[in-house]
């Protein structure tokens, strides 16, 4: 693992966390094209770095919104005081914004099970320790283990989809008949859970695809944005931490470290920029044009994984 490696996945990793279009299905291919990963001889670092550079998206996140989230956090111990004093009040029109929020946080972390339900064993897929797929968790990591883009590509294009879709929702609804002062509702909590769970594909953003389903319920578009970068962090801390008993360490050496440290750093930093380049464009109407470019790119990347398939040469920088 080279320092410029790190930073090209540090810059990869900060941008496309939140812009939406797929932090992992960009860094699967980044990892796919550098000469170290084609050659395999740095996989337990590849896997190392990108676990550690979504900790340094995290950051980003709570820099933007350090405001917010000191309120929320003000507010969940007074929430947790009325509960035992007998005060709470369960209605949600008598609820502050930030109550609600943090409500609407634990409904929509909820639908995580949904990742974890047995129901595609008929698909007759096999991780590579043999075992079966078995629910949309092994699903993600079989397309995330598998050496080809196709999955990819195929994904790309759903999130382009996706966006373009809500879009122009957004548009034909109007303003009048959105939800306005940044009020969400139960159907957009539970439809952005539901979004987050599709987002552990490689190439379906998990900002692009949560906003988009809370603008299709209704939301306005920046509510839903805020509320999904918001909800994604349990997901995002939980998922990390889970995976950090699996890292082996004892294959990690010295550069490796310092590679890493130099990543987190460059997607804590791109991660703050991207967050109020996303905000902006969104502000301004041009979220599409995310959608545009996956759609481009899935359809290159799919074009790509068929000439690789068909010729048994992979595209590779080295």
């Amino acid at each position: 693992m080279r320092i410029w490696e790190a930073i090209i996945q540090g810059i990869v990793q900060g941008l496309t966390e939140f812009l939406p279009v797929s932090s992992s299905g960009h860094l699967s291919l980044v990892q796919h094209i550098l000469p170290s990963t084609s050659s395999g001889s740095s996989e337990v670092g590849n896997q190392t770095l990108s676990l550690f550079l979504h900790f340094g998206t995290l950051f980003a996140v709570f820099i933007v919104y350090r405001e917010l989230i000191w309120n929320l956090i003000l507010e969940f111990f007074r929430m947790c005081k009325d509960f035992f004093t007998g005060k709470f009040v369960w209605k949600l029109d008598k609820m502050n914004k930030e109550r609600r929020m943090i409500l609407f946080v634990f409904v929509a972390s909820a639908f995580a099970i949904l990742l974890f339900l047995p129901v595609l064993g008929w698909m007759g897929l096999e991780l590579s320790d043999g075992e079966a797929v078995k629910s949309l968790s092994d699903l993600s990591e079989y397309f995330s283990n598998d050496s080809g883009i196709m999955a990819e590509g195929v994904f790309f294009v759903f999130t382009g989809i996706m966006i373009l879709l809500a879009t122009v929702f957004d548009f034909r609804v109007g303003t009048d008949k959105r939800q306005k002062d940044g009020v969400l509702t139960l159907r957009n909590a539970c439809a952005m859970g539901i979004g987050q769970c599709l987002a552990a594909m490689p190439g379906i953003s998990r900002s692009g695809t949560t906003t988009t389903m809370g603008m299709l319920t209704g939301a306005e578009k920046n509510t839903a944005l805020e509320f999904s970068f918001i909800m994604g962090i349990p997901a995002i801390l939980a998922a990390n931490v889970l995976e950090i008993k699996d890292v082996e360490w004892s294959a990690v050496s010295g550069s490796m470290i310092a590679a890493m440290i130099v990543g987190v750093i460059v997607s804590a930093v791109v991660g703050v920029l991207a967050i109020k380049l996303l905000k902006w464009l969104v502000s301004n109407d041009k979220f599409q044009y995310f959608g545009y470019y996956c759609l481009v790119l899935g359809v290159i990347v799919i074009i790509l994984a068929t000439i690789e398939n068909v010729t048994d040469v992979r595209f590779s920088l080295g």
